[in-house]
């Protein structure tokens, strides 16, 4: 009997240990940095803005919410990052010629997202730090809802952010 309990309780044990370890893939492949899932997409559109909505318990759809709302032509300060980017992303776009800009949400297959964070200013020039995002959008025929794929590690300086996303992209696409 005694056998039969112990039995039961590593039997249990071991598929808890499972369902555990199961759970973080899952986790860990949703908030995974993997562009994989572009390789077929082209059309990208390219988002710059400061978000002002905090949500602690679910951060990754208060972002996906706050992109799918946003109005996609930059203002104020966010024209210049914008440009920034845009510059870095064409010319990968005329080298390798796998993206294409969209004309808008509803054109575009993902979405680049910037959202800034701060502007250091130090020795007289301004730099713009914030988080890089790439959401795919969603496919309502497969019941797939829009949801982020990648995501820059820390906040970073906007060059540095976009080199690290063309950087992967290139790995990922096979590209020189």
């Amino acid at each position: 009997m005694r056998v039969i309990l112990l039995l039961v309780i590593a039997f249990l044990s071991c598929v808890s240990a499972l369902a555990q370890d199961e759970r973080g893939k899952v986790k860990s492949a949703h908030a995974g940095n993997s562009l994989e899932e572009l390789n077929d997409k082209q059309r990208v559109l390219l988002v710059v803005f400061r978000s002002r909505v905090i949500d602690v318990s679910n951060r990754e759809r208060a972002i996906i919410e706050d992109v799918l709302k946003a109005d996609p032509v930059p203002r104020g300060r966010n024209r210049w990052v914008y440009t920034q980017l845009a510059r870095k992303l064409n010319k990968y776009a005329q080298k390798y010629r796998s993206i294409t800009a969209a004309e808008g949400l509803a054109d575009a297959e993902y979405v680049i997202y910037f959202n800034v964070v701060e502007y250091r200013k130090i020795l007289d020039a301004v730099y713009p730090y914030g988080e890089l995002f790439v959401i795919v959008k969603g496919s309502p025929e497969q019941l797939k809802p829009p949801r982020i794929v990648w995501r820059a590690n820390k906040v970073l300086f906007v060059g540095d952010a976009i080199g690290d996303l063309i950087k992967e992209l290139k790995a990922v696409r096979g590209e020189g």
